[in-house]
């Protein structure tokens, strides 16, 4: 089974997280939703809202288990798709896996919860970060190469974030055409490449032993 959403279609500028969240909230039912409830849902908003709703689990200390795997398949999907400049299409067996409720209900309260900060920050500049074609193929491979990071099932804390932070700030920065959030997502990378460059070049022991030590110092 193949499904194809129509269109990229063009995102609104203003309230567009909100207006993500409340999509959500009038597709959500008392099972939850299924992946081709939630692309279909968000369909004309492209592929930034769907990035966004997928890499802001993983944006907070507590974490759902077994997350990001699939949702990292999805935003591999995605970025490629925007690389190549396609509307949003996933895989029939991917569209068919469902999102439990108690899932899905925390997606929406995390898009309410940032709704009003992001939005207040959030504004169309420095447009042609966004919109350039050769720097949108940039963008769209910066997300899948993240999110192959993000689908790393790796028992060290707080990985997933590293990944989902950068991924969550070039979604929003595409959602509302904003160059600036554009370069902030960049700049989050950075780290994220400096943490997994190291956990390939030493191993996950090393690593997870630097992490701890520098957990310390948060505790």
């Amino acid at each position: 089974m193949l499904v194809t959403p129509a269109g990229l279609g063009s995102s609104p500028r203003v309230g567009a997280i909100s207006s993500v969240a409340d999509r959500l909230a009038k597709t959500l039912t008392h099972r939850g939703l299924t992946v081709a409830q939630l692309v279909y849902a968000l369909e004309g908003k492209g592929h930034a809202a769907i990035m966004a709703v997928l890499a802001l689990p993983f944006c907070f200390p507590i974490q759902v288990p077994g997350l990001s795997t699939p949702f990292g398949i999805i935003l591999i999907f995605s970025g490629l798709r925007i690389a190549y400049g396609q509307a949003p299409w996933l895989p029939g067996w991917l569209m068919v896996r469902e999102i439990p409720k108690p899932t899905a209900m925390a997606l929406l309260n995390g898009l309410r919860w940032i709704a009003t900060p992001a939005e207040k920050v959030l504004h169309p500049r420095w447009h042609g970060l966004c919109r350039h074609p050769g720097l949108h193929r940039m963008h769209g491979l910066l997300v899948a190469f993240l999110a192959i990071l993000l689908a790393l099932p790796l028992p060290i804390p707080f990985s997933n974030l590293l990944a989902a932070v950068p991924i969550l700030l070039i979604s929003l920065a595409l959602l509302e055409d904003d160059g600036a959030f554009l370069i902030a997502g960049y700049v989050a990378a950075l780290p994220c490449g400096v943490f997994f460059g190291a956990l390939f070049l030493y191993g996950p022991k090393a690593v997870k032993s630097l992490w701890n030590w520098i957990s310390h110092f948060w505790a």
